[in-house]
């Protein structure tokens, strides 16, 4: 059931994202679930944690009028019984300026009854925010 309910949600993820389409979407989503994905959320004011169905539905139909989805590769993955962990590398396209975006995101999921109850995904911030803000952020050398 959870290999399934795994292929249902990121068909549903991907086709909301790049056709604004949210009916599969809502169908897969528990009515309580529980989503973040972490990173600067001053930022990126679409990260962050957000609670029930409605609230996840708002969150990426507002990702999906920044950015479009060009490719997604599995570089690893693991399903357990009712669970799955994945590391993902996104081609993205920012949606206002043409700007190509390249992403990995780790993403762990829970699933109950072939409904999405619990995402947390964490996102390789740091090469996003040098894509965004269009250069490189130099550090100072720790010792």
């Amino acid at each position: 059931m959870t290999e399934q309910s795994l292929w249902r949600f990121s068909r549903a993820f991907h086709r909301a994202l790049n056709e604004r389409q949210t009916d599969d979407l809502e169908s897969i989503l528990d009515e309580n679930v529980d989503w973040a994905i972490y990173g600067p959320i001053d930022m990126f004011a679409f990260l962050g944690p957000r609670h029930g169905k409605r609230a996840v539905i708002d969150v990426v139909r507002e990702i999906s009028g920044i950015v479009s989805l060009h490719r997604f590769d599995r570089e690893s993955l693991m399903i357990g019984e009712n669970s799955t962990a994945s590391l993902m590398r996104y081609s993205l396209t920012s949606t206002t300026t043409g700007t190509p975006i390249s992403v990995r995101i780790a993403i762990f999921a829970k699933f109950n009854a072939g409904r999405l109850i619990n995402l947390r995904a964490i996102i390789d911030t740091f090469d996003l925010v040098e894509q965004a803000l269009g250069r490189q952020i130099h550090l100072p050398k720790i010792a």
